[in-house]
């Protein structure tokens, strides 16, 4: 901290669109307006915070700081203690608030759990929907060549051999899916944890490379899995029924 100005959280930052340099403006019950002068921007996931030195704070409010809080810290730090700890403080006249990490913590690890859950019932639904589309693509592929399916047997080529006649034009599409979906989807990641997040709170905008690894895997698992259904329907193709039909 400096005493040229002061340090805000980076989510009050995006919310009044500054960077270190610009001014802000903030508002005291009474009324009373002050403008602060950003000096720089800290991470901090929940809350609004504006940090600056004694020098600077009695620039701005144009008075002599004084502390109003105190920062305890136990040496037995067990939820018992703090809350024992928490009711004496509360008693005392001059107490106006006690503020417990371990809730705000507690807090936090709950809206980040059921937000987990959110999540994984949303890649479950598209990891199924992908599946279905892959197989209702290649089916409707296989059933409109069944005639060249049929030729292609009756010409002795081997069953790995036919099947590839199909699947590579699904391996191919796949890879470009992949490709595609990897570079839409880190922006649309982009854009949801900006839109996501209540005013208050914020999320760490970065992937993991561990996220497209698995999105990856799923995909190759998935088309292989349909792989393996399709060559089954093919094997069982009757050839003769087939060359036989009038397209």
């Amino acid at each position: 901290m400096t005493n040229k100005g002061a340090i805000i959280s980076q989510k009050l930052a995006t919310l009044q669109n500054v960077s270190v340099g610009d001014k802000i403006k903030i508002h005291e019950t009474d009324g009373t307006t002050h403008k602060i002068k950003v000096a720089g921007i800290t991470t901090m996931y929940a809350g609004h915070y504006i940090y600056m030195n004694q020098h600077y704070y009695s620039k701005v409010f144009n008075k002599k700081f004084q502390s109003n809080a105190y920062l305890v810290i136990l040496k037995n730090s067990s939820r018992k203690q703090v809350n024992n700890f928490a009711a004496k403080f509360n008693r005392q006249k001059a107490a106006v608030q006690t503020v417990q990490s371990q809730e705000t913590k507690s807090t936090i690890t709950n809206i980040l759990s059921n937000l987990n859950n959110l999540i994984l019932v949303l890649v479950l639904s598209a990891s199924l929907l992908s599946l279905v589309v892959l197989y209702t693509l290649t089916n409707i592929n296989i059933s409109e060549r069944v005639r060249e399916l049929s030729t292609l047997k009756v010409l002795g080529f081997y069953p790995n051999e036919v099947l590839m006649y199909i699947y590579r034009e699904t391996n191919i599409l796949t890879g470009i899916g992949i490709v595609l979906g990897l570079g839409v989807g880190y922006v649309f990641h982009g854009y949801i944890m900006k839109l996501l997040p209540p005013a208050t709170a914020m999320v760490a905008p970065g992937l993991s490379w561990s996220n497209p690894i698995i999105s990856v895997i799923l995909m190759v698992i998935f088309s292989f899995a349909v792989m393996m259904m399709m060559n089954y329907k093919i094997k069982n193709i009757d050839m003769l029924e087939a060359l036989k039909s009038v397209d």
